[in-house]
């Protein structure tokens, strides 16, 4: 350990608490500003690909233009093609790279760069992903200043593998965010309804069928037709118990043992609209888990036979459900409606819109599954 350690050590812990790009250059800025004083500058280069430009680009003192900065900044920089000739490397002084200090003061990109920026000296550490750069930042510091030497490497050896730790992590939960965010688009797509409650019952992810399925529970399929909102999202009471019973079951479990439920799923009915079903189950309820247990709500309705709407709308063949996949609900109830032979008028008295509503969404139907008249959708649904 460095004998200065303690002067900088404190710095670490926001370093490893960091669980986002902005969280991270907060506490790398500090603690690097602490371990290499003085320092004229600071850059944390994250997001590189395929030995390219990084995608993400802190800089202290902030610049104008950040972006521009930096593309302009790479034409000329000297460093890249060294760092490409020494693959793996794990840092690099200024000096080895660009010679004397008298021939660095002679390049484009001291007279464009540096010497503007007030820094004539510096030192990378660079993070590896097999043979790619996966991050790097550099310390710099100014004429007055003292040039890097063996106790600064040495620091900068000691502090690697903690800001490296935090860049995976950091990466790790960006990606794992990306793959949420695709698989909740994915569920939005889908004609059941799909809820994500955690411990407290409370929504982590609802589809906009789950959202439509609910308010139908609460109020009645006329009423929900105005509800389709997270903001009228409302657990029904059903469901809520059977949520409640699973989570008892846990409570009560052995704590080191995963919970015996008497079913794999609570199965739910509605009490008075026929068809109207809702299975939960539990998520992550497994001893060794330090997420609290949570609860996945399948909401059908089957009443409304095969893709068909309830309240008189055509059925259409199961081989057609895909079609109507690719239709929100509200389009979907549009588009059976047609097949039954009902007009714009008719279906914007039935469905309570407004006829200029009707007819977006009538264009839009037509778009998505690429016809051009009311005849050809009603072959493609019977």
């Amino acid at each position: 350990m460095p004998a200065d350690a303690a002067k900088w050590q404190p710095y670490l812990f926001p370093l490893h608490a960091a669980t986002g790009s902005e969280a991270l250059w907060r506490a790398v800025l500090p603690l690097l500003r602490a371990a290499f004083a003085p320092c004229a500058r600071v850059t944390l280069f994250l997001g590189h690909f395929g030995m390219r430009e990084a995608r993400l680009v802190f800089t202290d003192p902030p610049v104008e233009n950040l972006m521009d900065w930096y593309r302009e900044r790479g034409a000329i920089n000297p460093f890249t093609p060294y760092i490409r000739a020494h693959r793996r490397l794990s840092h690099y002084v200024f000096a080895d790279v660009v010679g004397t200090e008298a021939e660095f003061r002679k390049t484009d990109f001291y007279r464009l760069f540096a010497k503007p920026e007030g820094w004539d000296k510096g030192m990378s550490g660079v993070f590896w992903e097999r043979d790619e750069v996966k991050a790097m930042f550099s310390v710099y510091r100014g004429p007055g200043h003292v040039e890097f030497v063996a106790a600064d490497v040495e620091r900068l050896r000691y502090l690697r593998p903690h800001i490296e730790t935090a860049i995976d992590r950091v990466r790790e939960l960006h990606a794992e965010r990306v793959q949420r965010k695709v698989l909740e688009e994915f569920s939005r797509h889908i004609p059941i309804g799909l809820m994500l409650l955690d411990w407290d019952l409370q929504p982590l992810f609802a589809n906009t069928e789950s959202v439509r399925e609910c308010a139908v529970w609460q109020h009645g399929p006329e009423v929900a037709r105005g509800l389709v909102s997270r903001d009228h999202l409302e657990l029904p009471r059903a469901i809520r118990e059977a949520c409640e019973q699973l989570r008892a079951a846990i409570l009560q479990a052995n704590a080191k043992e995963k919970p015996v439920f008497p079913h794999a799923l609570e199965r739910v009915a509605h009490p008075t609209l026929a068809g109207r079903l809702a299975s939960v189950s539990a998520i992550n309820s497994s001893p060794g888990l330090l997420a609290k247990p949570g609860f996945l709500v399948v909401m059908e309705d089957r009443g409304a036979g095969e893709g068909g709407v309830a309240g008189g709308a055509a059925r259409v063949p199961a081989e057609k459900q895909r079609l109507l996949w690719m239709l929100s609900p509200s389009e979907r109830e549009i588009a059976l409606l047609i097949c039954e032979g009902c007009s714009n008028a008719e279906i914007s008295t039935r469905l309570k819109k407004s006829l200029l509503t009707t007819k977006k969404q009538v264009t839009s139907i037509f778009a998505k599954l690429g016809v051009k008249s009311r005849a050809r959708l009603m072959t493609l649904l019977r």
